[in-house]
């Protein structure tokens, strides 16, 4: 049953993370590289990374299964890996709250931003919340990995 839990948090951890970063990483500049409009790109954007959301939310629980399964053999490595999982869900949240903020500022009849002050800080926001997140995630997946191989040689063989 672990290794079937493993390779589960490791699929979900994958597409959601492996999203954010080909996403954020090429698509979006494809998209202003394509569009002769950036209030197009910006609505694609704002629909795939609610999306991408989505799947950060599916992936914490996985990872707090897997917090509280690695604490149970040791504290330090579980607390280490629930720590990274509260900094992503805390950015998680922030994002979504951004993206709230982010939408009360777009008029998507007249295709405008109705105060680009506000947009704009919004947005600075937006860029640092995803960047707390993928790093979080960048540093939360070796350290399963490694920490799966500490708990596992303290497992007796059955």
């Amino acid at each position: 049953m672990r290794v079937a839990t493993r390779i589960l948090f490791v699929m979900i951890f994958a597409l959601y993370w492996g999203g954010l970063t080909f996403y954020t990483g090429f698509v979006v500049r494809i998209i202003h590289s394509v569009l002769n409009n950036p209030m197009d790109g910006g609505l694609i954007t704002q629909k795939v990374t609610i999306v991408l959301q989505t799947l950060g939310l599916c992936t914490i629980p996985l990872m707090l299964v897997n917090d509280f399964t690695v604490a149970r053999s040791s504290r330090r490595l579980g607390l280490a890996l629930l720590t990274l999982t509260l900094v992503l869900s805390s950015s998680l949240v922030a994002l979504f709250i951004v993206h709230w903020q982010l939408d009360a500022v777009i008029d998507t009849k007249e295709m405008s931003i109705t105060n680009r002050i506000e947009f704009d800080a919004a947005h600075r926001r937006y860029n640092q919340s995803t960047t707390v997140q993928w790093i979080a995630a960048v540093l939360y997946l070796p350290l399963a990995v490694h920490s799966w191989r500490v708990t596992d040689s303290r497992t007796p063989a059955p």
